[in-house]
This record gives C-alpha cells, structure tokens and sequence, in this order.
C-alpha cells in the first residue's frame, strides 16, 4: 500500500466490524516481523477505532473474505 503509513489499532466494539461492508479480513506483518491475522477496516474515517492503541505495521495481505476468519476460531 504504497504512500500510506500502515497502523495496527484496537477496535472498540470488534463484533460491529464483522458485520461491515468495508471490513475484510488480513495477515497483518507487524513492525517487528510477527504475522497475525486480523480485521482490515478500508473506512478511513471509522469511529470504531481507539487510536492510542497504534502500532506500525509493515505489509497487509488481504484475504479471500469473512469466510477465513472462522478458520483461526
């Protein structure tokens, strides 16, 4: 995702996003090389998010949708 800096927040209410239009799920590579997988919000303007949390992330992988998530349940 180039020109954009990638952030990891936490999400005040996860269980709202599971059912939004512009979650998807993703394999997340954090700053420190760790690989999780989590939701990815593509609505920038989200008030779902608890900002205090951020932390850098190096690369986003999208996966094939919702569907994966339960994969990792």
């Amino acid at each position: 995702m180039p020109g954009r800096e990638l952030k990891v927040v936490r999400l005040l209410e996860p269980e709202l996003c599971m059912r939004c239009r512009f979650a998807d799920i993703a394999d997340v590579e954090m700053a420190d090389g760790r690989v999780q997988r989590m939701l990815y919000c593509r609505r920038l303007d989200c008030d779902n998010w608890d900002y205090s949390s951020a932390e850098p992330a190096k690369r986003v992988h999208l996966s094939n949708g919702i569907e994966d998530w339960d994969d990792e349940a």
